[in-house]
């Protein structure tokens, strides 16, 4: 063993400590951006074995390079299928990178604020009236699968115009309104149900729609619960809970008008931590 260190030790050079920092560089980015998922565990553990096993590979001679190459399609495969959604959010996470600059000058600040305004002053109704709500704010991420099978509104976002939507006595009221920008796209829209059961079983069901709409997509969800009259926003597959209007319009603020460091960083860090559960 002291003579493979030695050997090891003989080996090193210049050359072969940029490999291990680029290999290093790779690996930090790419649990980064698994980072706040299901494969993001696992991913470190899978690496944590693979290093253990080249090492004592190493040292004892173990025949485990061929083996670890024999292997490691099939183990590839397997990972892709078992977190399918985890890869997908992860590759809809790049793919939002290319085109982020792009769109946010699309659509101005001023747009954004109007907008929370609107949707903040209608959620603070609702919740007083206690009537239920889930209004969706579609970002990067196109909703049209979810819009298109509900009604088309096309109006311009307004208090006025959710209060109405959401009336207890109208037909729109149990599904979702999707917004775009500063447009009612559509109402009375049928939204995917969040797959995590274990952090969702208490939850009612306009509450498990935003969460599975935001597990799936980039969209932002605001509900506000019938029976509590309580006021939730859903982002990343996270929710927060009993916000009033204020630190409902705080959080769409951050989430939605993004400082430029911030948006710097959106292809690398999750906006997870926009959004805790507070009960």
């Amino acid at each position: 063993m002291i003579d493979q260190i030695t050997y090891l030790a003989g080996e090193f050079s210049f050359f072969a400590a940029i490999q291990i920092v680029i290999v290093a560089a790779v690996v930090y980015v790419g649990l980064s951006v698994f980072q706040n998922t299901l494969a993001d565990i696992l991913l470190r553990g899978v690496l944590v074995l693979v290093v253990l096993l080249f090492v004592f590979g190493f040292i004892f001679q173990f025949p485990l390079t061929t083996w670890l190459a024999g292997v490691a399609p099939s183990l590839i495969l397997v990972l892709a299928v078992v977190f399918a959604p985890e890869i997908r959010r992860v590759l809809e996470r790049l793919g939002r990178s290319s085109t982020t600059l792009g769109l946010a000058l699309n659509m101005g600040a001023w747009e954004d604020e109007e907008t929370i305004a609107a949707i903040s002053r209608a959620s603070a109704e609702l919740s007083r009236r206690s009537w239920g709500a889930l209004i969706v704010i579609e970002r990067d991420v196109g909703l049209a699968d979810f819009s298109g099978a509900g009604c088309m509104i096309n109006g311009r976002v307004s208090a006025q115009i959710l209060l109405s939507i959401f009336f207890p006595n109208s037909e729109l009221h149990d599904l979702a309104v999707i917004i775009h920008g500063r447009t009612v796209v559509s109402a009375g829209s049928m939204l995917p149900m969040s797959t995590e059961t274990s952090s969702t079983r208490h939850l009612g069901s306009r509450h498990r729609a935003a969460m599975g709409i935001t597990e799936q997509t980039d969209a932002v969800a605001v509900v506000v619960s019938e029976e509590t009259g309580a006021i939730s926003l859903a982002a990343d597959g996270r929710i927060a809970q009993h916000l009033t209007e204020e630190q409902l319009r705080r959080r769409l603020r951050a989430i939605l008008i993004p400082s430029r460091t911030t948006r710097r960083r959106r292809w690398l860090r999750p906006r997870s931590w926009l959004v805790r559960n507070q009960g």
